[in-house]
């Protein structure tokens, strides 16, 4: 008789990193005022710059120690000048909170930040904000805890109306749709992306005849993000119904 042998099949599933893991893929904050409750265990320990140079945040000159637990990020585009506040109330001791103009910064001196060993609000106060920059909001602690439980507020402030005028026109149809969702506005869009609810930025393609084949998405709400071409960005909800 043939002896049969076991076969055993091995499989490699591969660990994506969720939005907000890492500054390159943030959880994007498209519209003010923002709010938001979470824990830093869902997003890993992917940041640790060296402790040996110092930042000053806070009283002390410890800042990149603030950095060592685990870390999530987010990101927000100004749409015109102004300022605005970020604010973790309650927060855990040793918490730290951090804002950097660029992804590659963080470690570096931030623009803005406050740190503290104590527990209590961690806030940042009218921070100035210039129409089109990207601000990264980076959530972290010291090794230990090493997590901590967060809720994070930005509000605006300021903000000065922008110099271009809002468009008369801007609709979005169908809503909710199933292919191809249409973009009705008498103002010219250059580029589009859509936002999910959960932060991540999708590629989107504007036809000539100002719709977006939206077939691909699984059913759920989304944020559809428009830059005008004059610079001005944006955003209509929009729901993906199931095809």
């Amino acid at each position: 008789m043939k002896k049969l042998y076991p076969f055993f099949l091995f499989i490699t599933v591969g660990v994506f990193a969720q939005p907000g893991s890492l500054c390159t893929d943030p959880i994007v904050i498209a519209t003010l005022p923002y709010s938001t409750t979470d824990n830093t265990a869902n997003y890993g320990d992917n940041y640790d710059p060296p402790t040996a140079t110092s930042i000053a945040c806070g009283a002390g000159t410890a800042g990149n120690y603030y950095l060592g637990g685990n870390d999530v990020v987010y990101s927000y585009t100004a749409s015109a000048n102004g300022t605005i506040t970020i604010q973790i109330p309650s927060a855990l001791a040793w918490t730290g909170l951090f804002v950097f103009t660029n992804c590659t910064d963080i470690g570096s001196p931030p623009y803005a930040c406050n740190c503290s060993s104590a527990a209590g609000n961690r806030t940042i106060n009218d921070m100035a904000v210039t129409a089109g920059q990207t601000y990264y909001i980076v959530i972290s602690s010291w090794p230990s805890p090493q997590t901590i439980a967060y809720t994070l507020n930005v509000t605006q402030t300021n903000l000065q109306s922008n110099q271009v005028a809002q468009p008369k026109s801007l609709a979005l149809y169908p809503n909710p749709v199933r292919t191809e969702l249409f973009l009705e506005t008498n103002t010219a869009i250059k580029n589009v992306s859509i936002i999910s609810v959960n932060g991540q930025r999708l590629s989107a393609l504007l036809q000539d005849n100002n719709s977006i084949n939206v077939e691909g998405l699984s059913a759920g709400f989304y944020i559809l993000e428009m830059t005008t071409e004059e610079g001005l960005t944006l955003y209509k909800n929009f729901i993906k119904a199931t095809n």
